[in-house]
Formats: C-alpha cells, structure tokens, sequence
C-alpha cells in the first residue's frame, strides 16, 4: 500500500506532463519536391477545364502529425497555410512564392493539437476523427475558426487566435437527422457562410455520402447555425463523393469531389454551386470546373481553400491525405479561376 501510495503522485505527475507535451506547438520542417506540372505526359499544359494551374508540390516533414491531412485554409493573401490532420492536429506554415507568385514552398511550420476548454482533443481515432476546417472573419463577430468531425458527427467553434491557429473549441448543436449518417462517410465537410446574404456566421455542412438507409445516393447536407436549421441534398454523379467545402469570395459554394476505382484509380473533381439555391429540401447541381484522374499530379485529394490574391485573382488550393501511406502523398496544388 505504501508502494501504491508514493505511486499515485508520480503517475499524476507524468500525466500531467504528457498533457502538456501534447499540447504545446511542435515545430516541424518541411521540404517540398516541386511538381513540373500538372499533367504528367503534358507539364507545359496549364488550362485544365475551368481552371489554370499555377503550381504544387509534395510535401515531406520530419513529423508524423504532418500527414492525413483533411482540411485547408489559405488566407492573408496566398501567404498562409493551416490545414488539419485527419486527427486532431493543425498544421500551419507560411507559403513561400517565387516571383511569378507560383507557389515553391512552406516555412515557419509548427503543429498544434486542437483543444477543448478541458484540454487537448482526445487521443482516440473515434473522438478526433476531424476532417474540415474553416474560419470566419465577417464584420462584427470575432474571427472564430470550425471544424467537422467524422465518425461521431459533430461540429465545433472556437476563437482564430492571433497566432492564426483555432481553439478551444466547443460543441454546436446539430439537426437529429445527422446521428443517421454512416459511422466512416459522415461530415466530411464544413464552410462559413459568408457576411452579407442573410447566413452570416452561419455554416453549411456536407455527408461524404448518403445516411444508412436512405432512398437516394445524393448526400445529404445542412445549414445550421442559427435558429431554424434545415437540409438539403447534393445530387450525385459518376460515383463522386464529397470530401470538403468552401465560399469563395465570389459567393459560391465550391465543393471537392474524389472517386476510387481499381480499374479508373483516383479521380478528383471540383464543382461550384449557387448559394441561392441552398434552400430547404433542395437538391442542388453544380458547374464542373475541374476532372482530373491518374493522368495528372493527383492522390487522396480531400482539402479544399478559395481565396483571392492581392491582385484580385481567385486561386483554388487543394491538399491530399496521404493516410500516413507510404505509397501515398500529401500533395500541395494551387489552380487559378480561368474566364469560361
């Protein structure tokens, strides 16, 4: 009993600290292999659907946690990274650009462990299954940061900090008809609703895939936020499903889209939909602005960013998850909004 007794102040002593060590920023580096292109056979081809590619990289790190990455936001520009892990960890760094503005590479990485006001985002896959981040900045609300989780659909706010990373986060309610998704293809994507429409501060959240049981293969989706939730679906095509969101500054909803096969392989697509047709018990189709396959410099691609340059552009950045695989990639690819 004396034993046991010297123990327990040990024990709690080393918990503490592991607490700790998980909640403080590691720093990480980064090295980047460059892409030549796009397109594998072609890499001086630039136009790809709607879209012009303006550069990418594979991303290698001297840390585990930079690995599984689900969720991308760029902001200040073009000149800021944070994605999130598959998880619970973010990963921020800054994006250095050569001086056609093409990206060549991260920076000042560091990691952190999303938090709760009671401590670090448990260790448990089943409860930080995050797969989504996004941040909101409108006028009058304090910049606060959401992210989605999958196996346990849920969805959480907390306070972009000055920092750039999110926390502590806290649970929001969510509509009944959520707890129906299936336990691996739940949330699998979060966007702030913008300033400005009426939805302000608000979010739009999207299935992977439709719930267990339902009539339809087009996945379900929500607003929430506000005081009168309601769905809506996302129709289905070509055996697409959905892996992440985003409002770009023009006002759309821009979604990404992956497939896998053993006979096609990967294939990733990106259609953009009008906000005004969000509506209760709608179902609503996209304009396709990019399909690429094994063809191009493509993997897991399951993050998605829109944001605008300083010179007005609206780019489109996308992350892949690389499963932690070792024949898979965490990929960096950043396209330009071409004209029709």
């Amino acid at each position: 009993m004396r034993g046991g007794r010297a123990l327990l102040p040990a024990l709690t002593a080393l918990m503490l600290i592991a607490t700790e060590a998980v909640a403080a920023d590691i720093a990480t580096r980064i090295t980047v292999r460059p892409l030549a292109g796009f397109s594998i056979s072609e890499p001086a081809k630039v136009r790809f659907g709607r879209l012009d590619y303006v550069g990418g990289f594979e991303i290698r790190a001297d840390r585990r946690e930079v690995g599984g990455l689900s969720g991308l936001v760029i902001s200040d520009a073009g000149r800021s990274f944070l994605s999130l892990s598959d998880d619970g960890f973010m990963v921020q760094a800054k994006i250095e650009r050569d001086a056609r503005g093409r990206p060549v590479g991260l920076s000042s990485a560091s990691i952190r462990r999303l938090r709760t006001p009671k401590g670090p985002l448990s260790l448990n896959k089943a409860l930080s299954d995050t797969e989504s981040i996004d941040v909101y900045t409108g006028e009058g609300r304090r910049p606060f940061g959401v992210v989605s989780f999958e196996r346990r659909p849920t969805v959480m706010i907390g306070p972009l900090g000055a920092d750039g990373f999110v926390g502590p986060l806290t649970a929001i309610d969510l509509p009944k008809d959520v707890g129906r998704l299936q336990a691996n293809r739940g949330l699998e994507s979060v966007a702030a609703l913008p300033a400005g429409n009426g939805l302000g501060g608000r979010f739009v959240i999207l299935a992977e895939a439709a719930e267990r049981d339902a009539a339809t293969d087009n996945p379900p989706g929500w607003v929430i936020g506000g005081k009168a939730p309601f769905a809506f679906r996302v129709r289905r095509s070509d055996g697409y499903d959905l892996t992440d969101a985003k409002v770009g500054p023009d006002g759309r909803l821009y979604v990404l889209e992956r497939s896998f096969s053993f006979l096609a392989g990967i294939r990733c697509r990106i259609r953009a939909f009008r906000l005004a047709d969000i509506r209760p018990g709608a179902l609503i189709d996209g304009d396709t602005l990019l399909e690429a396959s094994m063809s191009e410099e493509i993997d897991n691609m399951e993050g998605l960013s829109v944001w605008k340059t300083a010179g007005g552009e609206t780019r489109i950045s996308l992350i892949s998850d690389d499963n932690r695989a070792f024949i898979q990639r965490t990929l960096y690819l950043e396209f330009r909004l071409g004209a029709p």
